[in-house]
């Protein structure tokens, strides 16, 4: 440890000031970083509680809370609470168990409450306060409605007061977020809910306002509600014709390439055609008259000649007279027409009148570009071109036929043989160029997340402090990494020059050695090596080297 200081030591006594500041900048830079990354692991990471709250809520959850000492933020204009991730499930339980998370409304829970020994009064007034608090859960689930509240007034029955008044009553309160309004069909649907919800509650004893005002109609009328369901009719039909015929037009020139517009007239008036068939006859009625008439005819007074005027002559009994008869017989018959009465209610909702615009893209044609004197340079132009007529003119009838267009004209001619058809049936094409506009890329946020201004401020310094703190670490460890290889250099530098000063005040060599004098050096050493070789030998064992001598002495 005192080495490794030592050479810091070292180290810092040859850096220069401007390094020195530069580490110290850096090490100061480090710290807080550190300091950062500490605080930001010491706080507590805070959850959402409950949204959406009114400022009764808020002041109730608020004020159970720092009776708790939990701390807790505010957020989304003082709608939301924040708590730490540690006490969210245990602060959820008891504000469910204190009903602090609700909005206040109760419904058939009502109910559960009541008591053995209640009169029917109360029994009535609690089941009219359910009925209510079910009608406001509704009613919240609207869109756009945010806190709703619903009045129900219902007198008890008196002889003195009439039926009128005796009917009950219902008022609305909506909460409407921001910018939002109510279409009249969701006004009728909440009138309509609540008279159905309330037994004997007619639709137009109940009264619906939000925070501009009335929303009830006055009264209603039968002939805007028939306009505005024709025109939604129509809306639905030209939208329905117009996909139609879009996706056969990007069937064959591509998405984006043409736009179609297809404008519809429905006729909602009801029709009904009789006739009848004269060549069918039925006897009706049938009399017959029959007349006798009877005429005496005179008797003859005998032969005719002289017998009978002679005198005392026998004359022929006279006879009587002889009645002629006539009878007469008329009949008269009564016929009725056969009537054939055949009804033809023409279609509701036929169309009267169709108009259809078609507008396509140009075309982009290749040609080879060509110079001043009309020869090709070998480079392609891509020129818009507009499509001929044959082309728009199939064009027209493949979107047409797909959208039904002339059986619509024919039925409509059919049915209307002296009317202008042909001025309520028009198409018109056109080809042009479209104006390309151009595509902005807007980069999205970090991870893809829409935070709150707070939490983005609050990442944006985290992420600043780190970077500064980075960019200090690695200027201060590129200044030791410099003065490191500084000094290195530098003690380079002293090692070659005291090898240099060195070589320089050394003494010359010796002249080179002769081969005698080399073989002589060679004997010396190898004498040496000898001698020292015995005298390890005797230090270590002596009667070795009193052996050695003996036989040196024997052989001497």
């Amino acid at each position: 440890m005192a080495k490794l200081w030592q050479q810091v030591s070292s180290i810092w006594a040859r850096l220069e000031v401007a390094q020195r500041a530069t580490i110290v900048l850096a090490l100061i830079g480090a710290v807080a970083l550190a300091g950062v990354l500490f605080y930001a692991a010491s706080q507590p990471s805070y959850r959402v509680l409950a949204s959406g709250l009114t400022k009764a809520q808020v002041a109730e959850i608020v004020a159970h809370l720092d009776q708790g000492n939990v701390k807790y933020e505010l957020a989304d204009h003082d709608s939301s609470i924040l708590v730490p991730s540690s006490e969210l499930y245990r602060l959820r339980n008891e504000l469910s168990q204190r009903e602090m998370l609700s909005d206040g409304s109760k419904g058939f829970e009502l109910l559960d409450k009541s008591g053995m020994f209640e009169s029917s009064f109360r029994e009535h007034r609690n089941y009219d306060r359910a009925v209510a608090g079910e009608l406001e859960r509704n009613f919240k689930e609207i869109t756009g409605v945010e806190t709703a509240r619903v009045l129900i007034d219902r007198p008890q029955p008196s002889p003195f007061v009439d039926d009128v008044s005796a009917k009950p009553k219902a008022s609305v309160k909506l909460h409407l977020r921001s910018g939002v309004r109510l279409s009249d069909r969701q006004v009728a649907g909440i009138i309509h809910l609540t008279a159905g919800a309330v037994a004997g509650l007619a639709p137009e004893r109940v009264e619906v306002m939000d925070d501009h005002g009335r929303l009830t109609p006055d009264a209603p009328d039968s002939q805007a509600a028939h306009a505005s369901t024709a025109l939604e009719a129509e809306i639905a039909r030209e939208a329905h014709l117009t996909r139609k015929a879009q996706e056969q037009l990007d069937t064959v020139l591509g998405p984006g390439r043409s736009r179609v517009k297809v404008s519809v007239r429905l006729d909602f008036t009801k029709r009904a055609e009789s006739s009848t068939d004269p060549t069918i006859s039925k006897a009706l009625e049938e009399n017959t008259q029959t007349s006798d008439e009877k005429t005496p005819f005179p008797s003859t007074g005998g032969v005719a000649g002289t017998a009978s005027n002679v005198e005392g002559e026998a004359r022929p009994v006279a006879q009587p007279p002889a009645i002629g008869s006539k009878t007469s017989e008329q009949t008269q018959t009564r016929f009725v027409v056969g009537k054939k009465t055949v009804t033809k209610e023409d279609e509701i909702g036929r169309t009267s009148g169709m108009n259809v615009s078609i507008l396509l893209d140009a075309q982009v044609v290749k040609e080879p570009e060509k110079d001043k004197d009309g020869k090709p340079t070998g480079k392609i132009l891509e020129k818009q071109v507009e499509y001929s007529d044959a082309e728009r003119k199939r064009f027209q009838e493949l979107v047409l036929n797909a959208i039904g267009f002339n059986a619509a004209k024919e039925i409509a001619a059919r049915l209307e043989p002296g009317a202008d058809i042909a001025a309520r049936f028009t198409s018109t094409v056109q080809s042009m160029a479209f104006y390309q506009q151009p595509v902005e890329v807007v980069e999205a946020g970090a991870l893809g997340v829409d935070w709150e201004k707070e939490n983005v401020r609050w990442w944006l310094g985290f992420a600043l402090s780190g970077f500064i703190g980075v960019v200090a670490l690695w200027i201060a460890w590129s200044q030791i990494s410099n003065s490191h290889r500084a000094v290195l250099a530098a003690e380079l530098r002293a090692r070659q020059a005291a090898e240099e000063e060195a070589k320089r005040n050394a003494p010359p060599p010796p002249p080179p050695e002769s081969p005698e004098e080399e073989m002589a050096r060679q004997l010396r050493g190898r004498r040496d090596l000898l001698k020292e070789n015995v005298r390890k030998r005797i230090s270590e064992n002596p009667a070795i080297a009193a052996a050695i001598l003996r036989s040196w002495l024997a052989e001497g």
